[in-house]
């Protein structure tokens, strides 16, 4: 364990990203920060390059947009991406990320919500960005970030021997606005989250358990997420780690065999994917042990994996413990800068939502919702005053709109359900149709499963996955999932029954983070 890095003196020490950078070269210096492959070759950057080439992208930036703008971001996520990230927070400049394949419309429509002032893009958006032009007339600058060539012109001309070096220093406020957020929208309403340096510093400035100081981090969730800007880039940097980039996720085996890395950050159902490859290969050589299978999909150093997004069911944690990796989840949203909870990689609670982070916040639950305070908990909601009085409570704690309960421990948080997917049937009972769609989430069988209601009684809609029913020889797949409803069913009230199976022909619509929409299916 960096005792440098995991100390209260050296958290104090940091108050924005530019103290980050700062810190982190002087204390990590040559060691490699970011790998990634160009090619078959393994390109490193050190956290000494990682401030240089940030703090000369901010540098560009401040020659061309002399006043302070709102830049939104659109690109994968490359080294050029986080130098550019971060380039616009040590700039004084506000940072608003977009997916790389936002459309032209939600572009537009999302550029007015946020006073977009400047756009960077990268090749592959051109022909979206100049349709935002002729759309969006706010725009005073516009940049094709080109490709790494394009950078490395920046890197070079906006160096710190150049005439620009006095442009990044610039003192930052803590307290203002740093980025914007937008929310994925499942509700229908996408709202832009705005978070200082000091919610996202304060977010990042735990201890995690487990880490030591050669663990390699594989990135693999888009950057333009707060889950992965944070834990995979602003964590690692204050902690001294290499981070391996994976670019596309189709890349996935090539980087876990490439990098080797000790550990990653997923959403359920890439995790589910990775162990389906493991039993596919174990099948065919059962020879291999479980270790030896999962080595042959995750590389021989995989350790540990962090959860989050969505619910992690327990088979899944038992799966992947068969095979000597650690499988656990944290919570949090995009209003606290992500995290509430951290993965606890101990024995106790180990089906949780995770560890909360109390160092960090204080969390409380106060009529089955949960709610937070703390430093890392945003601003508010950019240009919605009333929406945002509405989150919090008159004390100051986020209402998070999620439901929960605390571990007997009373140190890890189970999260639910939601409550605006509550189900109130007409004799007052509350169904949380989460509670009822968990019951579900070891069954291979079920790709995807809303529950709802309709004319008072619970149904269950199933996007089935009619590969794995017939690799299994299940041949009524309808009649099936009736009997694992039937099972699933014994023991409940009446009321709280699912009386009625739907099965679906095509995926449900979903968000930008890959969240069902769940307004859609409901009747």
């Amino acid at each position: 364990m960096n005792c440098a890095s995991n100390s209260r003196d050296y958290y104090s020490r940091i108050h924005t990203v530019r103290d980050l950078i700062d810190n982190s070269a002087d204390l990590y210096g040559r060691k490699p920060f970011i790998k990634y492959l160009i090619g078959e070759e393994i390109i490193e950057k050190s956290f000494i390059d990682l401030r240089e080439n940030s703090l000369a992208v901010c540098r560009y930036i401040r020659d061309i947009c002399p006043q302070k703008m709102h830049i939104a971001v659109i690109g994968k996520t490359t080294y050029e991406y986080i130098t550019a990230l971060t380039g616009t927070l040590v700039s004084g400049n506000v940072f608003v990320p977009f997916a790389p394949n936002t459309s032209v419309d939600e572009a537009c429509e999302l550029f007015e919500d946020g006073d977009i002032d400047a756009l960077f893009y990268e090749n592959a958006y051109e022909n979206s960005a100049k349709e935002i032009q002729k759309r969006y007339h706010k725009l005073k600058t516009v940049v094709n970030m080109g490709d790494a060539d394009w950078f490395d012109d920046i890197y070079r001309r906006y160096n710190s021997d150049s005439v620009y070096a006095p442009l990044s220093e610039i003192e930052l406020n803590p307290s203002e606005c740093a980025a914007i957020i937008y929310t994925s929208g499942t509700t229908g309403v996408r709202k832009g989250v705005m978070l200082s340096s000091e919610n996202l510093i304060a977010n990042i400035t735990y201890r995690e358990l487990e880490l030591a100081d050669d663990d390699v981090y594989l990135s693999v969730l888009p950057m333009h997420h707060i889950f992965c800007f944070s834990c995979d880039y602003f964590k690692p940097l204050l902690d001294g780690l290499t981070v391996c980039l994976n670019g596309d996720i189709g890349n996935i085996g090539r980087s876990l065999s490439v990098f080797q890395p000790t550990t990653m950050r997923l959403v359920p159902m890439i995790c589910e994917t990775l162990i389906r490859k493991v039993a596919i290969l174990h099948k065919k050589f059962p020879e291999l042990t479980d270790r030896q299978a999962a080595e042959k999909v995750f590389g021989k150093n995989i350790r540990w994996i962090a959860v989050g997004g969505a619910y992690l069911a327990p088979g899944l944690i038992a799966e992947y413990e068969k095979h000597g990796i650690m499988l656990r989840q944290g919570y949090g949203m995009t209003e606290t800068s992500p995290k509430i909870t951290t993965a606890d990689y101990g024995d106790e609670c180990k089906d949780s939502s995770g560890r909360i982070m109390k160092s960090i916040c204080d969390v409380r639950i106060l009529d089955g919702e949960i709610q937070v305070k703390g430093k890392s908990v945003m601003m508010g909601y950019y240009k919605k005053p009333e929406e945002t009085a509405a989150v919090f409570t008159p004390d100051g704690y986020l209402k998070t709109g999620d439901l929960g309960r605390f571990c007997d421990d009373g140190e890890h948080l189970y999260v639910t359900g939601r409550i605006k997917n509550l189900i109130i049937l007409s004799n007052g009972e509350n169904v949380s149709p989460e509670e009822l769609e968990k019951k579900f989430a070891d069954e291979k069988v079920i790709k995807e499963i809303v529950v709802s209601a309709e004319n008072d009684k619970i149904v269950a809609e199933i996007f089935p996955d009619r590969e794995f029913a017939a690799m299994m020889g299940i041949d009524d797949i309808e009649a099936y999932l009736k009997e694992r409803i039937k099972e699933a069913n014994a023991g409940e009230k009446p009321e709280k029954e699912i009386a009625m199976l739907r099965l679906r022909e095509t995926p449900f619509p979903k968000t930008t983070t890959n969240k069902i929409k769940r307004e859609h299916v409901k009747y």
